[in-house]
C-alpha cells in the first residue's frame, strides 16, 4: 500500500512539471522516444511507467526520480542538511523507503545513473550518488537489516540516525578526499606551467653584446 500511493501520484507529478516547463505533452513524449498516448496513460495514471521509464522522464525534465515519486515533499527532505554527504544519504533513504533501490544492484540493472538535481539551483548543482559505490551498497545493506531487525533496538530511530550519519560522514570524507587530490593536482600543474614559461623565457632571451 505504501509504494501504491506514490505509484499513484507519479502520473501527476510528471504533468506538473511538465506543464511547469512549458513543454507540450507531444514534445516530452518525443524527449523520452514514447508515443503521446503511453505519456498520455502515464499522467492519467492508467499506467505506471517502470524504474528506466521514470528516469528517462525525470532526465526529459531536469528532475530527480525521487522527485516523480514524492513530489516536493523530498526535496526540502533532502535539502534540509548543509552537508554533501547527508544529502546523498537522505536521497538514498527516499529512494529505499519507496521501494525504488532493495538492494545496490539495482543500480546496475537500471542502467542509469541517479542523480539528485536540485531544480531551484541556478548552477544545476548536482548530486551523483553513483560515485560513492562502497558507501552506497553498505548504506543500502544498513537499511535493510534495519528493516529486519527494528524492534529488537531499545532506541530505532536513534540507532538509525547515528548509522546513518556516519555514513554520511563517510561520503563527506571521500568527498574531502578527492578535492585535495584535485586541489594538489591543479597546484602542481600551475607550477609546471610556471616553470615552462620561466624556461621559455630563458630560452628566448636576447643577448645584447658591446665591442
Amino acid at each position: 500500500m505504501y509504494m501504491e500511493k506514490y505509484e499513484a501520484q507519479i502520473g501527476g507529478n510528471i504533468k506538473e512539471i511538465r506543464v511547469g516547463l512549458g513543454y507540450s505533452q507531444e514534445k516530452l513524449a518525443n524527449m523520452c522516444d514514447m508515443s503521446n498516448s503511453t505519456l498520455s496513460a502515464y499522467e492519467n495514471s492508467k499506467k505506471i511507467p517502470n524504474l528506466i521509464t521514470i528516469a528517462k522522464i525525470a532526465k526529459a525534465l531536469g528532475v530527480s526520480i525521487e522527485r516523480l515519486y514524492y513530489g516536493d515533499e523530498n526535496i526540502s527532505f533532502i535539502n534540509a542538511v548543509p552537508d554533501d554527504g547527508r544529502k546523498i544519504v537522505n536521497c538514498i533513504q527516499v529512494l529505499w523507503n519507496l521501494g525504488v533501490i532493495n538492494n545496490y544492484e539495482d543500480f546496475i540493472a537500471s542502467g542509469t545513473s541517479f542523480k539528485y538535481t536540485d531544480c531551484a539551483d541556478k548552477n544545476n548543482y548536482s548530486l551523483d550518488v553513483f560515485k560513492y559505490p562502497i558507501s552506497i551498497r553498505r548504506l543500502i545493506k544498513l537499511l535493510n537489516e534495519y528493516r529486519s531487525r527494528e524492534r529488537t533496538y531499545e532506541e530505532p530511530e536513534k540507532y538509525l540516525e547515528m548509522q546513518l550519519q556516519s555514513v554520511a560522514t563517510e561520503i563527506n570524507n571521500e568527498i574531502e578526499a578527492k578535492n585535495e587530490t584535485e586541489h594538489q593536482k591543479n597546484k602542481n600543474e600551475g607550477k609546471s606551467k610556471d616553470v615552462d614559461k620561466n624556461q621559455g623565457l630563458k630560452n628566448n632571451r636576447i643577448i645584447v653584446g658591446v665591442n
